[in-house]
């Protein structure tokens, strides 16, 4: 993921920073199970807020107060529910292209511009940011932090007996913080469907997010070309989204959920019209949102009125890659 190392390198430094602590066991809110670790929750507060200023620093936010809120809404609800509905959450959106999204530890959660493009409905949006939140709930970032804070001490110790070369031990402790790894990563996608059941969405939400990816994925290889972002796909120790896929319907089926609110897709089309959207490298539009007006319309004739091809407005409407526009619908294109 685009942020996971610059945020390993703030975790890094912030463990280094703080003084360790007598290792203390907690209870992991998620699996009930004990854990040893050397950050309290009030240290993980405070690290996910010297974190979250320093990518305010180097990211904007997106600057539309009402996009914002309407993120901030959704999450507050998934996050009310959630194992850890103790902590504060702050989720903001990013004027970022990049397809993406991450969580801080204490509760911050971030998404791009990027990513909510190829998103078509609050349901998915909700997949999202119920993964996100997964990963604050079951406190992945800590067990990486944790880890940081003891490679920092093990690599201190190895630096004195190494004559004070501790160029390639730094790059051995960064190699240990290289991203959450499959397992952390389908823990997250079970609990994001989890966190949807809890308010009312079907978890088959989630399940829509990762098509979102995997349609990207495929696109991407018949251009024969990379794609403008992968989200969660950057480590090679993270599934494929065909897995992926596989271990989050198998964990769907089993959650109950009332299902009591739709995906809500025209509510979500509605609030990200005029979103940027990078046309190319050097090249930026916006998303225009519309209704489908003539009876057999296609994404061909559609795509005389954008600047981007049928097949890609296709893969930006979920329809990738054959599927057709229906009558009367809310589509997305792009100028």
């Amino acid at each position: 993921m685009t942020f996971r190392l610059k945020l390993t390198r703030t975790l890094s430094i912030f463990a280094i920073s703080t003084s360790l602590a007598l290792t203390a066991c907690s209870v992991n809110p998620v699996s009930g199970k004990k854990e040893v670790s050397v950050i309290s929750e009030e240290q993980e507060i405070q690290m996910g807020l010297q974190a979250h200023q320093g990518i305010l620093k180097k990211q904007t936010p997106y600057n539309n107060a009402r996009l914002q809120a309407y993120v901030n809404s959704l999450g507050q609800q998934l996050a009310s529910k959630s194992h850890r509905n103790n902590l504060r959450y702050t989720f903001t959106v990013l004027d970022d292209p990049s397809v993406n999204a991450f969580a801080l530890p204490g509760g911050y959660v971030y998404v791009t511009t990027g990513l909510m493009a190829y998103l078509n409905s609050e349901g998915e949006l909700a997949g999202v940011l119920g993964h996100e939140i997964g990963h604050i709930t079951a406190k992945h970032g800590v067990q990486q932090a944790d880890a940081g804070m003891a490679t920092s001490v093990l690599v201190g110790l190895m630096t004195k007996k190494a004559g004070g070369n501790s160029k390639v031990l730094n790059q051995l402790g960064s190699a240990m913080l290289s991203g959450y790894g499959r397992k952390h990563e389908l823990q997250a996608d079970r609990l994001g469907a989890e966190y949807l059941a809890n308010v009312g969405y079907n978890p088959k939400n989630m399940m829509d997010v990762i098509g979102v990816l995997k349609a990207q994925e495929v696109y991407a290889s018949r251009q024969q070309k990379r794609s403008s972002g992968s989200y969660h796909g950057v480590f090679s120790s993270h599934p494929s989204n065909d897995q992926r896929l596989q271990e989050v319907v198998n964990a769907a089926k089993k959650i109950s959920s009332a299902s009591s609110r739709p995906a809500n897709r025209d509510a979500y089309l509605r609030q990200i019209n005029g979103l940027k959207f990078r046309i190319s490298k050097n090249k930026m539009g916006r998303i225009v949102v519309g209704n489908v007006k003539t009876a057999g319309l296609t994404f061909e004739k559609l795509a005389q009125k954008s600047v981007v091809g049928p097949q890609q407005l296709r893969l930006l409407n979920g329809r990738y890659p054959e599927g057709k526009l229906n009558q009367g619908e809310l589509i997305k294109i792009i100028k």
